[in-house]
């Protein structure tokens, strides 16, 4: 019995002796640390430091095993902004510590707006450079007509030539110095263009032009054969509040120019098939910008107008209805409305990257409006089979607030066209027949009535061009 018990106790004391080995708990991080903990633009060297207690192995996110197990540093190259983390293990387990580095981001520039058209003999204009993450100065530099107000500071000005003979282009290059960084934006200056003019445009690529002074007087400029202009247009753009876009659905075709006083087009861009997205039911321009809306998929296509006028960076977007039937520009803030006839409404704007913010759907319009348009008194919805209308605002957040409502009577019902010029809105029927008038509030003033024929007959489309 003695010997059992005395076995039993070396046993015990052998086991005991085999375990002496193994630690009792997980390792420390007593420190870990990166310095510098930030870093310029570019990046640099940092200096890795630990302090460990109880390791067999140390690991270093990015880096990879580092020894000794201790006390140690390494240095390591940093070229953007990371969280190293340190892994500290023995046969208990593993510990672990973060220590991180922020790499300052690149300073960068670019001009606002990054093209714009100009008019020979008018007011300049100004540019802005938009620069982050430097406080450099910024100097300006001309390539081309014209001439600027200063060559340094975030904003200069820019004026276009007295006159151009034909359409001429001019760089405008913005330099973040002591940086290596600069931006340019494209300038167009054309010839004098048509003032208070109104296109009469049929589906063939004939049609007339013409102009309506204040009192409503339409004076012919030009007519135009099959032909002369693009054919199977049906929506027209005004890019840069400039420039015509001719514009068709069917083949992604069209045009891009300004008319001048004689009635001549003179064409910047053609559009072959394909060049402009194709089978899309609306358009709206906005300045630089162009979006088309499908109708069939909910989905609209944002994009740019690029060096040679291109449909550039174009940016699709999903999740639209499909349903809606009008969708027009209602505001400086780059406010899009679309529209349903059944009576409902959506609100959003577009960003300088084509993104868009949907803001609104809060509208109860009324059902069936054939005609919603822009006027310098507000937004006109006109209702082409009774002649009714209302007038209002969309604030930049897209409510709505109406100042007008027309009756009956007040507005004729039946006409086809109706549309913006610098007179008034024009009213139109294809018998060449009109009305032009102006809103205000709940005025609708009559400027001019057009028997059938006083007008130019049998427009498709009828459209403001020119200034």
């Amino acid at each position: 019995m003695t010997m059992i018990r005395i076995c039993s106790i070396l046993l015990g004391l052998l086991l005991a002796a085999c375990n002496t080995g193994s630690p009792a708990s997980s390792p420390t991080i007593n420190l870990f640390t990166a310095t510098p903990a930030s870093l310029p633009s570019g990046g640099g060297s940092v200096k890795l430091e630990w302090d460990v207690t109880g390791a067999s192995s140390l690991d270093i996110s990015g880096v990879g095993s580092v020894t000794p197990t201790n006390k140690g540093s390494k240095t390591v190259s940093v070229s953007a902004s990371q969280t190293f983390t340190l892994t500290a293990t023995n046969s208990a387990g593993s510990v672990s510590k973060e220590a991180s580095v922020t790499v300052a981001p690149a300073p960068s520039i670019h001009i606002n707006p990054a093209s714009r058209a100009f008019v020979a003999g008018d007011p300049g204009s100004s540019f802005d450079a938009v620069v982050s993450d430097s406080s450099a100065t910024v100097s300006w530099t001309l390539s081309g007509v014209g001439s600027l107000s200063s060559n340094s500071g975030l904003s200069v000005i820019y004026t276009p030539p007295a006159s151009v003979a034909t359409m001429q282009n001019a760089t405008l290059t913005a330099t973040l110095e002591g940086t290596g960084l600069s931006a340019k934006a494209t300038i167009s200056v054309v010839p004098a263009v048509l003032s208070g003019g109104v296109l009469f445009y049929k589906a063939d690529g004939s049609g007339a032009l013409g102009t309506l002074d204040s009192a409503g007087a339409y004076t012919p400029v030009r007519s135009y054969a099959a032909g002369d202009l693009p054919a199977g247009v049906s929506h027209f753009g005004k890019p840069y509040e400039l420039y015509e876009l001719f514009y068709n659905s069917t083949d992604g075709s069209g045009a891009l120019g300004s008319f001048d006083g004689a009635g001549n087009f003179r064409k910047l861009r053609i559009y072959s098939a394909g060049d402009l997205p194709a089978a899309q039911d609306q358009m709206v321009s906005l300045n630089d910008r162009l979006v088309f809306y499908k109708a069939s998929t909910g989905t609209t296509l944002c994009g740019s107008y690029g060096d040679n006028y291109d449909f550039s960076n174009p940016v699709t977007q999903t999740g639209y209805s499909t349903d809606w039937n009008l969708v027009v520009r209602v505001n400086d803030d780059n406010g899009v409305f679309f529209y349903n006839y059944n009576g409902t409404g959506g609100y959003g704007t577009y960003d300088a990257a084509c993104k868009w913010s949907y803001l609104y759907s809060n509208y109860g319009p009324s059902t069936d409006w054939s005609h919603i348009l822009r006027t310098p008194g507000g937004v006109l919805f006109y209702r082409k089979s009774d002649g009714i209308g209302a007038l209002g605002t969309f604030a930049a957040n897209g409510v709505f607030t109406q100042t007008g409502t027309y009756t009956s009577g007040q507005l004729a019902k039946g006409w086809e066209q109706v549309t913006n010029t610098s007179a008034g809105v024009l009213f139109y029927k294809a018998d060449g027949s009109g009305e032009l008038g102006t809103f205000s509030g709940n005025t609708y003033t009559k400027l001019k009535s057009y028997a059938a024929g006083e007008l130019p007959a049998g427009a498709a489309l009828v459209v403001p061009v020119g200034k």
